[in-house]
């Protein structure tokens, strides 16, 4: 049993319970804590600019008692810059371990990735979180990665990460087959412009799920996601999207399934948004592919392996392609396309044993602008549920075939679903979350205003689009009580860009901060009144 102490290490403050040890670290100094961490442990990174790499072995919490190392979740960051020897956060035979609010750099460093779970002989990484991480300057080949498991990797959670403009953005397994990932949750994250993919997860071959503490039976969860490819892809490699692989053809793992939902696929110049080979349950996303060579959805025979359960439902696409493309399927297994609104050239491409009935395929796709409140503003304004009069499924959508996947019978937004529309929003009174590239807000916490969220005897602040690509970044404020609300804005490093101030009083507060003098780059809002205080990142495209 450790014992209750206080005492200072070289610029490292120490504090020990009988419970759990936190350690706060400094560019110097943080490294040489990582084989003092015990399950229960934290290591807290204090802002500045880290050029050791986070070499991250044997390195095992548990379930009621996690690792964490986290940098400062407000403020000035805590950035890890790459190196040409190795990938900025190496990962090799670790367990319950968070890692969160980091910014990682690059440097534009070829084929050095950002976060990996190494694939050296006998690793593997399981019931590890990403969280919070912004990753930037991992572009310097089209085969560098953000986020990178190339080892048996199960029980992830990757959640709230911004990635800008990386060769890959999220490669999850081995090109092989021999690395799977299995049982992970990816949520609520943006990765803007890859060169390649924006997420893969790779197949798995028979026998490869065969490791101590691996589940046998799993699914991996992939939702409220943005993942945009509109600017940066290399078009010498074109990739979709996302793209999932097949699960093994015997043996464990090989009833496992992906349910994919609530992602927004933006834009891509020389590929398609989303193939699958299944098993899969694909349903409740908004596709938008403006491009000429850009379709929607693909599933057909990859890796010699032929699309088995695949289920499309709910999903609202808009391309100048084709919508739904589905060909050469094992036929032992199910397929259904229904209850999808789907406006493109050629809506749907599919082989005569799938189960297609109850779809909205508007001919010719233009009537979009009828079917659709305004899909034709820009990002951030846009509105794709139903206009007025127009999407009800005549008859209804039968939500009893998709009874076991966990938000069968919600929208893109929340709302309860009986069947009665097509496509992946319902009407209602309000748009609660105006598409964007930026992380998606928390489905159900969606605010139409701060005031309309949030207690009014407490302040909050919104801040949007984030990212943001004009002049100028939107504010609104819940005030309670009258005073000075005080901003600043500073780039990465802590330095002062600019400042103002303006009396306020209570309720709803709105505002702008002009950007037009900044270069593209990653800053902090800072706010100030007299009863709280905080930050926010930016990005500025």
């Amino acid at each position: 049993m450790r014992k209750k102490l206080l005492f200072l290490l070289p610029a490292v403050f120490v504090i020990c319970s009988l419970r759990a040890t936190t350690y706060y670290g400094t560019p110097s100094d943080y490294t040489s804590y990582f084989s003092l961490l015990q399950p229960g442990d934290s290591l807290l990174l204090e802002a500045g600019d880290y050029y050791d790499r986070m070499n991250l072995d044997d390195i095992v919490g548990t379930e009621s008692a996690p690792i964490v190392i986290s940098g400062p979740a407000s403020g000035a960051s805590a950035i890890l810059y790459g190196d040409a020897c190795c990938n900025t956060v190496s990962i090799e035979r670790c367990a319950y371990l968070t890692i969160s609010n980091l910014v990682l750099d690059g440097q534009d460093i070829p084929y050095i990735d950002a976060v990996k779970a190494e694939g050296t002989s006998g690793n593997w990484a399981h019931h590890i979180t990403i969280e919070n991480l912004l990753i930037i300057h991992h572009g310097g080949a089209s085969l560098t990665v953000g986020i990178s498991t190339k080892c048996p990797a199960w029980n992830w959670v990757i959640r709230h990460n911004t990635l800008i403009e990386p060769g890959v953005g999220l490669y999850l397994g081995n090109s092989d087959g021999t690395a799977p990932f299995v049982a992970g949750l990816v949520e609520y994250n943006l990765v803007l412009n890859p060169r390649r993919y924006c997420m893969q997860i790779k197949h798995q071959n028979v026998g490869t799920r065969d490791v101590a503490g691996m589940p046998t039976e799993a699914h991996t969860t992939i939702r409220y996601n943005v993942f945009s490819r509109d600017e940066g892809s290399d078009p010498d490699t074109p990739r979709p999207n996302l793209l999932v692989g097949a699960f093994p053809a015997s043996g464990s793992g090989s009833d496992d399934y992906y349910e994919i939902y609530g992602n927004f696929l933006w834009q891509n110049p020389n590929e398609g948004l989303f193939q699958g080979t299944g098993n899969l349950a694909f349903y409740d996303n908004l596709l938008v592919n403006y491009y000429s060579n850009g379709w929607g959805v693909l599933s057909f025979p990859h890796n010699d392996f032929a699309p088995r359960e695949v289920h499309y439902f709910h999903n609202t696409i808009y391309t100048t392609s084709y919508g739904i493309e589905m060909y050469n399927v094992d036929a032992a297994y199910e397929q259904n396309v229904t209850g999808n609104a789907i406006f493109a050239p050629i809506a749907l491409q599919l082989d005569s044993d799938v189960n297609t009935d109850n779809n909205l395929l508007p001919d010719p796709p233009e009537l979009i602008t009828e079917f659709l409140q305004d899909p034709y503003s820009p990002l951030g304004q846009a509105d794709y549920r139903p206009a007025p009069g127009y999407m009800q499924a005549d008859p209804a959508i039968d939500l009893s075939l998709f009874t076991q996947y966990e938000r069968y019978n919600r929208d893109f937004e929340g709302h309860l679903r009986d069947g009665g529309y097509y496509g992946a929003y319902l009407p209602s009174d309000e748009l609660l979350w105006a598409p964007d590239l930026e992380i998606r807000p928390e489905v159900g916490l969606l605010p139409v205003s701060v005031l309309e969220l949030y207690p009014a005897e407490k302040f909050y602040l919104r801040v949007h689009p984030n990212p943001v690509r004009g002049d100028f970044l939107s504010l609104s404020a819940n005030i309670p009580t009258a005073g000075v609300l005080r901003l600043s804005l500073s780039d990465i490093n802590g330095r002062i860009l600019l400042t103002q101030s303006e009396e306020v009083a209570p309720g709803l507060w709105e505002g702008q901060v002009a950007l037009s003098h900044l270069p593209k780059g990653y800053y902090f809002l800072s706010w100030t009144t007299e009863s709280s205080h905080g930050s926010v990142k930016i990005i500025r495209n």
